[in-house]
């Protein structure tokens, strides 16, 4: 602080009067020097006590005592006001200290801040602490104000005491006391300045983490509510379940309490049935018997006849009616006692064929009972059989709901000792180590020619430069990328064909958008709070793939597929806020950190997005998309791809190798650095020319966004071997006559004259680039209101 003191000419001691104490040896300033050292070794860690500043101010108070005490001496010696100079010196080196110690006191108020992340679930300890804290620093305030007034009185004093004593000394060491004490007083006011800077500074960051405190208190109170919420359903769920359960449990016993009784009726009126038929059976079997002793007879009476069947017996019959017909009537006078053996005979034959039909018929019953046993017996068994199936049913559906209980415990269980983001936990370990690359990458125009020859060969995609110079200059000007044209163009293909032309196919990846998709969390996720795992989407994996250690500095392509078919500026609003961050932007994931997060999950909560990655959303224009609204236009890049690729011959391309993001960075800046001149023309080739016209004509305007957008873009143009004209076509095609489209109160008179005079303008501005693009646009918006 100032400049090098000049040595003493004489000896430091030998200057002194007799009988005067030396610095060291006066009583006030051994005390002095005894409380600075106890404040240098005290000095308090954390957050400083009001009784720490209070005997900081004591301190100083004594220090500026021992100044004064040594200043009224009376003395003429030269060394002694050097000593007195060197304790004012020490006073003013303290108050350095001090201000340092509010430095210090600034930086942990921004730790500070830093932890109010963390204090979500305890904010109510939090806002008084917080309360506590802005009355401590008000106090501080105080009490610092009042000390700087008295260290100004004090200073004010000791300069009058020191002026009298350098009136004695000379006027050399007057104006090198001057010198000093104007050096010294430009350092205080400095150091005061520069307090009252970081004490506003706080004040601000209080400010805005006290507001930050209660947006997260109405976050925290509204996840409090959908967290009750979802107890809530999930506890009528669980109800639902439970009675469900209950009521199957009863059915199922219902049923089979009612199946047991039809079975056991059924098996009673088979008894009873069975009773029934051994009745019969027996009574059946005592006719059989009986039957059978009729048999025996017949039979005893069959070979009584010679052994004969019944036919033979009928036959011989017929036979012996002839022959006793013969016999009659050769023997007509036979004795009565031969006719009535006949007639037995003849008796005993019909007896016997009455008999045989009877038992036939017998038999034809007993084959139908026999036959309705064997149904019962087998209805018995389907009975029994569907028994069994309901049986092992029932414990079927038990075991599946003991499996998925155990399943919902698991779960459970694992959201409790595992990760919380498991595909990107499993990211640190596949891609925590840094892959090869090439740092140095070529120049503009060469690239453009290397992607066109990589993407025909390694795609078998055709592109103009035209189209492939305005995509890396986009690269340069906007982390948002829209590709508009017909429906398999090769949009998508594009895409992902840059990542190939820069050397790394794994550097890219596609997420379908869904037509339902309304919330950031239908793009990002969500966190179940019940299984403790976030499910993480294909967007956020590739997020977060595309800052591990093996991808950190490659360019990285996110690629929305179908981008419109649901408004980007409701499932992409966290994005879009984010890019417009240009320090360190970052989504949120979570409410309150989660345990055990990845290693790029910042503080459990959110997710970066890092500088290397740029998205690209892909977009049709038919009856099932929706429109972009202007601020996603505004802070896009946009490319309509021609409706037919380019007819390009074959031709080799040596394979890319992976190029670094920082290679290709620096290349945008030193083209930035080159071609600015060529930007600031197009910039003043607008204002001074269109701006007014523009305005006053179709009422379209631009801001300072469009000129940062022009000083990014065309100086990549121009260094990938385009000219300022193809630059300017279009970014006016795109950015700023894009809004004429559909604007039907706009004449086409207008739009003939405007066309007719603005090709001229831009043709004089640059005579080698014909405005297609420009001109297409306006042609379709003339024809669209009935003019060719």
């Amino acid at each position: 602080m100032g400049k090098k003191q000049p040595r003493d000419r004489g000896n430091r001691n030998g200057g002194m009067r007799p009988g005067q104490p030396t610095a060291s040896q006066h009583p006030t300033a051994g005390r002095a020097r005894l409380s600075s050292a106890a404040f240098a070794t005290k000095r308090p860690e954390g957050q400083t006590s009001m009784a720490a500043l209070v005997e900081e101010i004591q301190q100083v108070a004594a220090e500026a005592q021992v100044v004064l005490a040594v200043g009224d001496e009376p003395t003429s010696d030269a060394a002694e006001l050097e000593r007195a100079w060197h304790l004012y010196r020490a006073l003013a080196k303290r108050a350095a200290d001090h201000a340092d110690a509010l430095m210090m006191q600034g930086n942990r108020l921004r730790s500070e801040r830093s932890e109010f992340d963390t204090a979500v679930v305890r904010q109510t300890e939090e806002a008084a602490a917080l309360q506590e804290e802005r009355e401590i620093l008000d106090a501080r305030a105080a009490l610092l104000d009042r000390k700087e007034g008295e260290l100004s009185d004090r200073e004010q004093e000791a300069e009058r005491r020191f002026a009298e004593r350098r009136l004695e000394a000379g006027r050399e060491l007057e104006a090198w006391l001057a010198d000093q004490r104007r050096e010294a007083a430009e350092a205080l006011d400095t150091d005061r300045h520069a307090w009252q800077t970081r004490w506003t500074e706080a004040q601000r960051r209080l400010t805005d983490a006290q507001a930050d405190l209660d947006q997260r208190k109405s976050d925290l109170a509204r996840c409090e509510r959908d967290l009750r919420s979802e107890r809530a359903r999930l506890d009528d769920d669980r109800e639902d379940a439970a009675q469900l359960k209950a009521a199957l449990k009863e059915q199922q016993g219902s049923r089979g309490e009612r199946f047991e009784r039809e079975v056991a009726d059924r098996i009673g009126q088979l008894a009873r049935q069975m009773e029934d038929d051994r009745r019969r059976i027996t009574a059946l079997t005592a006719g059989n018997e009986s039957l059978s002793a009729r048999l025996t007879e017949y039979d005893t009476a069959l070979a009584s006849l010679g052994g004969m069947t019944l036919e033979q017996v009928v036959e011989r019959m017929t036979q012996l009616r002839a022959e006793n017909a013969r016999l009659v009537e050769e023997n007509a006078t036979a004795p009565r006692a031969d006719a009535r053996m006949l007639e037995q005979l003849q008796q005993q034959v019909m007896q016997l064929a009455a008999d045989n039909e009877e038992l036939v018929r017998e038999r034809g019953e007993l084959e139908s009972a026999l036959q309705r046993d064997r149904i019962a017996v087998n209805e018995r068994q389907n009975y029994l059989e569907a028994n069994n199936w309901l049986r092992a049913a029932n414990s079927q559906l038990q075991q599946l709901l003991n499996e998925e209980a155990a399943k919902l415990n698991a779960t459970a269980q694992a959201g409790r000792e595992g990760h919380a983001f498991p595909a990107c936990s499993v990211m640190d370990q596949e891609f925590g180590t840094p892959q090869p690359h090439v740092p140095h990458v070529p120049e503009l125009s060469e690239l453009v020619e290397q992607m066109q020859a990589v993407i025909r060969q390694e795609n078998g995609l055709s592109y103009r430069q035209l189209d492939l110079r305005l995509v890396l200059a986009g690269m340069a000007m906007s982390r948002l990328h829209l590709y508009q044209g017909i429906s398999g163009i090769g949009k998508t293909g594009l895409a992902q064909a840059l990542a190939t032309a820069f050397g790394s196919t794994s550097s890219v990846s596609v997420v379908p958008v869904q037509a339902g998709w309304r919330d950031p969390q239908d793009l990002m996720g969500y966190y179940n709070s019940f299984d403790r795992i976030f499910y993480e989407s294909e967007f956020t994996k590739a997020l977060y793939r595309a800052q591990c250690p093996a991808f950190r500095d490659r360019p990285f392509f996110i690629v929305l597929d179908e981008m419109n078919l649901s408004h980007p500026e409701q499932y992409f609003s966290g994005v879009l806020s984010a890019l417009a961050i240009k320090n360190q932007p970052r989504l949120a994931l979570t409410t309150a950190p989660i345990k055990n997060p990845p290693k790029l999950v910042i503080d459990g909560t959110h997710i970066a997005i890092p500088d290397n990655v740029w998205f690209i959303g892909t977009a049709n224009h038919d009856e099932t998309t929706v429109g972009f609204a202007d601020k996603t236009y505004d802070r896009a890049f946009v490319l309509e791809l021609p409706w037919q690729h380019p007819n390009l011959p074959e031709s080799m391309a040596t394979p890319q190798d992976a190029l670094a993001h920082r290679g290709l960075s620096r290349a945008f800046t030193e083209a930035q650095a080159a071609y600015s001149a060529q930007a600031a023309s197009i910039i003043d080739f607008l204002d001074n020319n269109w701006r007014r016209r523009l305005a006053e004509e179709l009422r379209i305007g631009w801001g300072n966004r469009l000129e940062l957008q022009i000083q990014a873009f065309t100086p990549v143009i121009v260094a990938a071997g385009g000219s300022p004209g193809e630059a300017l076509d279009h970014l006016l095609s795109t950015r700023i006559l894009r809004s004429v489209r559909g604007r039907y109160d706009i004449h086409a008179d207008t739009l003939d004259t405007l066309r007719t005079d603005l090709l001229e303008s831009l043709r004089q501005f640059d005579s080698i680039h014909e405005p297609t693009s420009t001109r297409q646009l306006l042609d379709d918006e003339i024809r669209s209101r009935g003019r060719q």
